[in-house]
């Protein structure tokens, strides 16, 4: 299956680098930059492709351009400020393409111009369409220029659920400045503030900025496979450090006895806490601070940690947290990353620092994106 027979804009869009591939040889080829990163060090287990290699992102942006009096939807390219038209992104589903088409229409039919990032004026910047697997409802978020008003907010809800039954929710943001994202002040013009979706068998809700894997179908496939390198028990403590919005921790909490989910970021905790909830769990500790700090405040009660999983940002973790990491000694550390380089570099330093690898598995969380996943575990040597 060849993504070029797919996407008629593939050689202007940076978003599929490995669009060339048919999926078998990117499979092989991620497979080998996860065996040239841990060369070595550890025996590479076979990665774990995608089912549906299309229409898997959960999350799609769209940016706005208006030609010749018409409005057109496009992928924004970060590198030269420049915006790709399409409407038919072979990575987006369906209905979220379906609803950029609907928005340039609507857009023209209410007079609303899309913002120029270069000359600084219009209104909308861009749109982010999130999308539940589990529930199919659609969240469509419009980003606005701060200072802009948004024309007959209720009539163009309306008029876009008209076309869309399975949007429940729209929300205007503004954001300042010339840059893309999700934009603050968030005024819900339809429906509700979040949607749900469900991963492992629990719920979790996905507020217009909440942080959520982008592919949910790999999602399962990541976070059940790093459960299993876990090897929990009843008895055991879990450290997950670095915990987002709290998903992995709580799909370990019925393997294990107690889970301190510690993550610095408000809005993730608050959604973490609405996670809790609905779900039920009552073995899930959740901390807002900083991964660093709260592990040093452990070590000093002298917890006890049987199993720490970490999910740190791409720039991995700082040589502080990996000594009080080391000082806490967990029997077993399970590591999830999205950058293999800065995770190598860490995995040694446990090395030398009393941990033994094990186990290195790829997982192929963006299928013809040169991105890809990695879980390590790691024991801790006898003294």
């Amino acid at each position: 299956m060849e993504k070029k027979k797919y996407c008629p804009v593939c050689k202007k869009c940076s978003g599929c680098q490995l669009s060339n591939m048919d999926y078998e040889r990117q499979l092989k080829f991620k497979q080998n930059e996860v065996r040239i990163r841990f060369n070595r060090l550890c025996k590479v287990q076979k990665i774990l492709g995608a089912k549906s290699p299309l229409n898997y992102r959960n999350k799609a942006q769209f940016v706005f351009k208006k030609i010749k009096g018409k409005v057109q939807s496009g992928i924004y390219q970060s590198a030269d400020k420049t915006v790709v038209i399409t409407d038919s992104c072979a990575l987006h589903t369906k209905e979220q393409n379906a609803v950029a088409r609907t928005l340039c229409d609507l857009f023209l039919k209410f007079r609303i111009t899309p913002y120029d990032l270069h000359k600084g004026t219009g209104l909308v910047k861009n749109v982010i369409v999130r999308q539940s697997f589990h529930t199919g409802e659609l969240m469509v978020v419009i980003v606005c220029d701060y200072n802009g008003i948004f024309p007959k907010e209720k009539d163009f809800a309306k008029a876009l659920r008209e076309k869309h039954k399975n949007i429940t929710s729209i929300i205007l943001t503004r954001h300042k400045g010339r840059t893309l994202n999700a934009g603050e002040n968030p005024k819900v013009i339809f429906g509700n503030a979040h949607i749900t979706d469900r991963i492992c068998n629990l719920d979790f809700v996905i507020s217009y900025n909440s942080f959520f894997q982008i592919n949910p179908m790999q999602t399962e496939v990541l976070y059940s496979k790093a459960v299993e390198l876990a090897n929990l028990t009843e008895a055991d403590v879990v450290l997950d450090a670095y915990s987002g919005t709290g998903t992995i921790g709580m799909i370990c909490s019925p393997h294990c006895k107690e889970v301190y989910s510690v993550e610095l970021n408000p809005n993730a905790v608050k959604d973490a806490r609405e996670n809790k909830r609905i779900n039920s769990i009552e073995n899930v500790n959740l901390v807002c601070a900083d991964s660093e700090d709260y592990i040093k405040t452990l070590r000093e009660e002298n917890a006890v940690i049987n199993v720490a999983l970490l999910d740190p940002p791409r720039a991995g973790c700082s040589r502080s947290f990996l000594n009080s990491l080391c000082r806490l000694a967990p029997q077993r550390i399970v590591y999830v990353s999205c950058n293999m380089d800065t995770q190598v570099r860490d995995v040694r330093f446990l090395i030398k620092n009393g941990y033994k690898l094990d186990v290195v598995q790829g997982v192929d969380m963006f299928p013809f994106t040169k991105h890809t996943e990695c879980i390590v575990l790691l024991t801790k040597l006898c003294n």
